[in-house]
């Protein structure tokens, strides 16, 4: 490998969640948009994040912060936050984002590189 050359970190195909295993679905721009309206989507039934591949594939700041909301929202369904007041949905989003980061050290190098356009 060259010096200047920067190696592409793949995202990784799920995310452990408390005792979940939730899995990450590239999705195609098409279906995302035309027919779902969003960039991305997190399904309960499942336990599946569905991802726009075209916003994955450009990576950067972008990318992390949709795969970062749907894991939010993951959180939320997990922690059953919905009648929660402010501090309890904060307290619980910073408890378990820590523990997305901690078990799942794929994703924080997908993170990393992501958010330093691969310069880590």
């Amino acid at each position: 490998m060259r010096k200047n050359s920067i190696k592409k970190v793949d995202l990784p195909e799920f995310i452990r969640l408390s005792h979940y295993r939730i899995q990450i679905i590239q999705i195609n721009s098409h279906i995302s948009y035309e027919l779902a309206e969003q960039q991305g989507s997190f399904h309960s039934r499942e336990m599946k994040i569905y991802v726009d591949e075209t916003i994955i594939e450009k990576g950067g700041t972008i990318a992390c912060d949709l795969l970062k909301h749907e894991i939010m929202h993951a959180i939320f369904y997990i922690r059953s936050m919905e009648d929660k007041k402010e501090e309890d949905i904060v307290n619980g989003m910073a408890t378990h984002y820590t523990e997305v980061e901690k078990n799942n050290p794929d994703y924080v190098r997908w993170k990393i590189a992501n958010l330093h356009d691969g310069n880590i």
